[in-house]
Protein backbone atom coordinates (compact mmCIF):
# COMPACT_ATOMS: atom_id res chain seq x y z
CA UNK A 1 0.00 0.00 0.00
CA UNK A 2 1.11 3.56 -0.36
CA UNK A 3 0.77 6.94 1.25
CA UNK A 4 0.45 10.05 -0.86
CA UNK A 5 2.71 12.07 1.45
CA UNK A 6 6.10 10.41 1.13
CA UNK A 7 8.27 8.34 -1.17
CA UNK A 8 8.32 4.61 -0.59
CA UNK A 9 11.27 2.33 0.05
CA UNK A 10 12.61 0.96 -3.19
CA UNK A 11 10.51 3.22 -5.42
CA UNK A 12 12.76 5.82 -7.08
CA UNK A 13 11.22 9.26 -7.46
CA UNK A 14 13.11 10.71 -10.41
CA UNK A 15 12.07 14.22 -11.41
CA UNK A 16 12.59 14.20 -15.15
CA UNK A 17 9.54 15.86 -16.69
CA UNK A 18 7.11 14.24 -19.08
CA UNK A 19 4.88 16.20 -21.45
CA UNK A 20 2.09 18.11 -19.73
CA UNK A 21 -1.42 16.74 -20.25
CA UNK A 22 -4.68 18.65 -19.78
CA UNK A 23 -6.97 17.50 -17.01
CA UNK A 24 -10.29 18.43 -15.46
CA UNK A 25 -12.30 17.55 -12.36
CA UNK A 26 -15.95 16.54 -12.29
CA UNK A 27 -18.40 14.69 -10.07
CA UNK A 28 -20.51 11.63 -10.73
CA UNK A 29 -23.21 10.16 -8.55
CA UNK A 30 -22.41 7.06 -6.55
CA UNK A 31 -24.77 4.16 -5.95
CA UNK A 32 -25.98 5.75 -2.71
CA UNK A 33 -26.38 9.22 -4.25
CA UNK A 34 -23.09 10.61 -2.96
CA UNK A 35 -20.93 12.79 -5.19
CA UNK A 36 -17.74 11.02 -6.32
CA UNK A 37 -14.95 13.23 -7.66
CA UNK A 38 -13.09 12.20 -10.78
CA UNK A 39 -10.04 13.71 -12.46
CA UNK A 40 -9.86 13.09 -16.20
CA UNK A 41 -6.47 13.24 -17.94
CA UNK A 42 -6.57 13.63 -21.71
CA UNK A 43 -3.70 12.22 -23.71
CA UNK A 44 -2.17 14.51 -26.35
CA UNK A 45 -3.11 12.11 -29.12
CA UNK A 46 -6.77 11.19 -29.34
CA UNK A 47 -6.98 8.12 -27.06
CA UNK A 48 -8.68 4.94 -28.22
CA UNK A 49 -9.10 3.51 -24.72
CA UNK A 50 -10.02 4.80 -21.26
CA UNK A 51 -8.53 3.47 -18.02
CA UNK A 52 -10.41 4.11 -14.78
CA UNK A 53 -7.73 4.14 -12.07
CA UNK A 54 -8.06 3.50 -8.33
CA UNK A 55 -5.17 4.88 -6.27
CA UNK A 56 -3.41 2.93 -3.54
CA UNK A 57 -3.06 3.91 0.08
CA UNK A 58 -4.15 0.96 2.23
CA UNK A 59 -7.82 1.83 1.61
CA UNK A 60 -7.43 4.52 4.30
CA UNK A 61 -5.14 7.07 2.62
CA UNK A 62 -4.30 8.34 -0.82
CA UNK A 63 -6.11 10.86 -2.96
CA UNK A 64 -6.52 12.27 -6.45
CA UNK A 65 -3.99 14.98 -5.53
CA UNK A 66 -1.47 12.51 -4.13
CA UNK A 67 -1.59 10.46 -7.34
CA UNK A 68 -1.80 13.47 -9.66
CA UNK A 69 1.79 13.47 -10.94
CA UNK A 70 1.78 9.71 -11.54
CA UNK A 71 -1.57 9.69 -13.36
CA UNK A 72 -0.56 12.67 -15.49
CA UNK A 73 2.72 10.95 -16.32
CA UNK A 74 0.87 7.79 -17.34
CA UNK A 75 -1.53 9.78 -19.52
CA UNK A 76 1.42 11.57 -21.15
CA UNK A 77 2.47 8.28 -22.73
CA UNK A 78 -0.47 8.82 -25.07
CA UNK A 79 -2.06 5.39 -25.02
CA UNK A 80 -5.16 6.14 -22.96
CA UNK A 81 -7.36 8.64 -21.23
CA UNK A 82 -6.86 8.18 -17.47
CA UNK A 83 -9.69 8.73 -14.99
CA UNK A 84 -8.51 8.94 -11.37
CA UNK A 85 -11.26 8.18 -8.84
CA UNK A 86 -11.61 9.97 -5.51
CA UNK A 87 -13.33 7.06 -3.83
CA UNK A 88 -14.36 7.24 -0.18
CA UNK A 89 -11.85 5.95 2.35
CA UNK A 90 -11.94 3.64 5.34
CA UNK A 91 -12.37 3.52 8.26
CA UNK A 92 -15.19 6.04 7.92
CA UNK A 93 -16.47 4.19 4.85
CA UNK A 94 -16.17 0.42 5.06
CA UNK A 95 -16.26 -2.13 2.26
CA UNK A 96 -17.94 -2.17 -0.25
CA UNK A 97 -18.29 1.64 -0.46
CA UNK A 98 -15.01 2.16 -2.31
CA UNK A 99 -15.77 -0.67 -4.76
CA UNK A 100 -19.15 0.83 -5.58
CA UNK A 101 -17.66 4.33 -6.00
CA UNK A 102 -15.20 2.99 -8.58
CA UNK A 103 -17.98 1.02 -10.26
CA UNK A 104 -19.99 4.24 -10.59
CA UNK A 105 -17.00 5.96 -12.20
CA UNK A 106 -16.56 3.06 -14.61
CA UNK A 107 -20.24 3.08 -15.60
CA UNK A 108 -20.02 6.82 -16.22
CA UNK A 109 -16.97 6.35 -18.44
CA UNK A 110 -18.74 3.66 -20.46
CA UNK A 111 -21.68 5.99 -21.03
CA UNK A 112 -19.42 8.94 -21.90
CA UNK A 113 -16.96 7.28 -24.29
CA UNK A 114 -17.59 4.91 -27.16
CA UNK A 115 -14.22 3.17 -27.07
CA UNK A 116 -13.00 0.42 -24.68
CA UNK A 117 -13.06 1.13 -20.94
CA UNK A 118 -10.85 -0.79 -18.50
CA UNK A 119 -10.51 -0.62 -14.74
CA UNK A 120 -7.25 -0.76 -12.83
CA UNK A 121 -5.37 0.31 -9.76
CA UNK A 122 -2.16 0.12 -7.78
CA UNK A 123 -1.86 -1.74 -4.47
CA UNK A 124 -5.13 -1.34 -2.52
CA UNK A 125 -6.59 0.29 -5.62
CA UNK A 126 -5.84 -2.87 -7.58
CA UNK A 127 -7.76 -4.90 -5.02
CA UNK A 128 -10.72 -2.55 -5.40
CA UNK A 129 -10.55 -2.71 -9.20
CA UNK A 130 -10.67 -6.51 -9.05
CA UNK A 131 -13.82 -6.24 -6.94
CA UNK A 132 -15.35 -3.88 -9.48
CA UNK A 133 -14.72 -6.40 -12.27
CA UNK A 134 -16.49 -9.11 -10.27
CA UNK A 135 -19.44 -6.79 -9.69
CA UNK A 136 -19.65 -6.02 -13.41
CA UNK A 137 -19.65 -9.72 -14.24
CA UNK A 138 -22.31 -10.55 -11.67
CA UNK A 139 -24.55 -7.83 -13.07
CA UNK A 140 -24.09 -8.94 -16.68
CA UNK A 141 -22.24 -5.75 -17.64
CA UNK A 142 -19.41 -5.61 -20.22
CA UNK A 143 -15.89 -4.60 -19.28
CA UNK A 144 -12.82 -4.69 -21.49
CA UNK A 145 -10.24 -5.61 -18.91
CA UNK A 146 -8.44 -5.20 -15.60
CA UNK A 147 -4.94 -3.75 -15.17
CA UNK A 148 -3.73 -4.49 -11.65
CA UNK A 149 -0.41 -3.46 -10.12
CA UNK A 150 0.72 -5.46 -7.06
CA UNK A 151 -2.73 -5.85 -5.40
CA UNK A 152 -2.88 -7.41 -1.90
CA UNK A 153 -5.58 -10.07 -2.03
CA UNK A 154 -5.55 -12.00 1.25
CA UNK A 155 -6.92 -10.27 4.39
CA UNK A 156 -5.09 -12.84 6.52
CA UNK A 157 -1.75 -12.24 4.75
CA UNK A 158 -1.04 -15.94 5.15
CA UNK A 159 1.23 -16.68 2.15
CA UNK A 160 4.91 -17.39 2.56
CA UNK A 161 5.90 -14.20 0.70
CA UNK A 162 4.46 -12.08 3.54
CA UNK A 163 6.72 -13.78 6.06
CA UNK A 164 9.88 -14.13 3.99
CA UNK A 165 10.01 -10.75 2.25
CA UNK A 166 11.73 -7.82 3.92
CA UNK A 167 10.39 -5.36 1.39
CA UNK A 168 7.63 -2.79 1.86
CA UNK A 169 4.86 -3.17 2.97
CA UNK A 170 5.32 -5.22 6.14
CA UNK A 171 2.73 -7.86 7.01
CA UNK A 172 1.71 -6.02 10.20
CA UNK A 173 0.81 -2.89 8.23
CA UNK A 174 -1.27 -4.89 5.75
CA UNK A 175 -3.14 -6.74 8.48
CA UNK A 176 -4.03 -3.45 10.16
CA UNK A 177 -5.11 -1.97 6.82
CA UNK A 178 -7.40 -4.90 6.02
CA UNK A 179 -8.99 -4.56 9.45
CA UNK A 180 -9.69 -0.86 8.97
CA UNK A 181 -11.13 -1.42 5.50
CA UNK A 182 -13.16 -4.59 5.99
CA UNK A 183 -14.33 -4.09 9.57
CA UNK A 184 -14.26 -6.46 12.51
CA UNK A 185 -16.07 -9.48 11.09
CA UNK A 186 -14.10 -12.64 11.78
CA UNK A 187 -14.90 -14.47 8.53
CA UNK A 188 -14.08 -12.18 5.63
CA UNK A 189 -14.24 -14.90 2.98
CA UNK A 190 -18.01 -14.46 2.67
CA UNK A 191 -17.76 -10.74 1.87
CA UNK A 192 -18.72 -10.16 -1.75
CA UNK A 193 -16.15 -8.26 -3.84
CA UNK A 194 -13.65 -7.98 -0.98
CA UNK A 195 -11.06 -10.18 -2.69
CA UNK A 196 -11.17 -12.22 -5.90
CA UNK A 197 -9.24 -14.97 -4.11
CA UNK A 198 -12.40 -15.64 -2.09
CA UNK A 199 -14.83 -15.52 -5.03
CA UNK A 200 -16.75 -18.75 -5.50
CA UNK A 201 -15.91 -18.67 -9.19
CA UNK A 202 -13.88 -16.54 -11.57
CA UNK A 203 -15.33 -17.74 -14.87
CA UNK A 204 -16.74 -15.01 -17.06
CA UNK A 205 -14.38 -12.31 -15.82
CA UNK A 206 -12.90 -9.88 -18.31
CA UNK A 207 -9.19 -10.31 -19.17
CA UNK A 208 -6.72 -9.54 -16.37
CA UNK A 209 -3.20 -8.11 -16.56
CA UNK A 210 -1.08 -8.34 -13.41
CA UNK A 211 2.33 -7.01 -12.40
CA UNK A 212 4.18 -7.52 -9.12
CA UNK A 213 7.74 -7.18 -7.91
CA UNK A 214 9.82 -10.29 -7.40
CA UNK A 215 10.47 -9.35 -3.75
CA UNK A 216 7.00 -7.90 -3.03
CA UNK A 217 5.25 -9.37 0.03
CA UNK A 218 2.02 -9.68 -2.00
CA UNK A 219 3.71 -11.71 -4.76
CA UNK A 220 2.19 -15.03 -3.69
CA UNK A 221 -1.31 -13.49 -3.64
CA UNK A 222 -0.88 -12.23 -7.19
CA UNK A 223 0.53 -15.51 -8.48
CA UNK A 224 -2.27 -17.50 -6.84
CA UNK A 225 -4.85 -15.21 -8.44
CA UNK A 226 -3.23 -15.65 -11.85
CA UNK A 227 -3.28 -19.42 -11.44
CA UNK A 228 -6.97 -19.44 -10.49
CA UNK A 229 -7.80 -17.20 -13.45
CA UNK A 230 -6.00 -19.50 -15.86
CA UNK A 231 -7.74 -22.54 -14.37
CA UNK A 232 -11.07 -20.74 -14.91
CA UNK A 233 -10.25 -20.03 -18.59
CA UNK A 234 -10.02 -16.28 -17.96
CA UNK A 235 -7.42 -14.56 -20.19
CA UNK A 236 -4.59 -13.51 -17.88
CA UNK A 237 -1.03 -12.31 -18.21
CA UNK A 238 1.34 -11.95 -15.29
CA UNK A 239 4.66 -10.15 -15.06
CA UNK A 240 6.90 -10.74 -12.04
CA UNK A 241 9.66 -8.17 -12.24
CA UNK A 242 12.78 -7.64 -10.11
CA UNK A 243 12.70 -4.02 -11.30
CA UNK A 244 9.32 -3.26 -9.67
CA UNK A 245 8.85 -2.23 -6.04
CA UNK A 246 5.59 -1.87 -4.17
CA UNK A 247 4.54 1.75 -4.70
CA UNK A 248 6.43 2.08 -7.98
CA UNK A 249 3.36 3.50 -9.73
CA UNK A 250 4.04 6.81 -7.95
CA UNK A 251 7.33 7.31 -9.76
CA UNK A 252 6.54 9.90 -12.42
CA UNK A 253 9.78 9.49 -14.39
CA UNK A 254 9.75 8.34 -18.04
CA UNK A 255 11.62 5.18 -17.06
CA UNK A 256 8.88 3.93 -14.71
CA UNK A 257 8.53 0.21 -15.54
CA UNK A 258 4.97 0.04 -14.19
CA UNK A 259 3.79 2.87 -16.45
CA UNK A 260 5.51 1.30 -19.45
CA UNK A 261 3.91 -2.04 -18.64
CA UNK A 262 0.47 -0.42 -18.38
CA UNK A 263 1.02 1.33 -21.71
CA UNK A 264 1.83 -2.01 -23.35
CA UNK A 265 -1.19 -3.76 -21.83
CA UNK A 266 -3.55 -0.98 -22.95
CA UNK A 267 -2.17 -1.12 -26.48
CA UNK A 268 -2.98 -4.83 -26.62
CA UNK A 269 -6.46 -4.36 -25.13
CA UNK A 270 -7.55 -1.94 -27.86
CA UNK A 271 -8.56 -4.74 -30.19
CA UNK A 272 -10.20 -7.06 -27.67
CA UNK A 273 -14.01 -7.27 -27.31
CA UNK A 274 -15.70 -6.51 -24.03
CA UNK A 275 -16.49 -9.51 -21.85
CA UNK A 276 -19.79 -10.08 -20.09
CA UNK A 277 -21.40 -13.03 -18.38
CA UNK A 278 -24.26 -13.10 -15.96
CA UNK A 279 -23.99 -14.44 -12.44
Amino acid sequence: MTSDTSALPGAPRLREKRPTVPWSDLFVQGADGADIRLRVYEAAARPSVTLVWAHGGSWTRGSIEGWHEACAALASLGTARIISVGYRLAPRWLHPTAVMDIAAATLWAQQKYSHPVLVGGDSAGGTLAAGVALWFRDNGLPLHGQVLAYPPLDPECSAASYRHSRSFPPRSLLLDAWGEYAGSETDLRERLYLSPLHAARLTGLCPVSLIVGAADPVRDDVEQFAQRLAASSVPVDLEVSPAVAHGHFLDSSPANPVHRWIQTRLSLKNNQPATTEGA
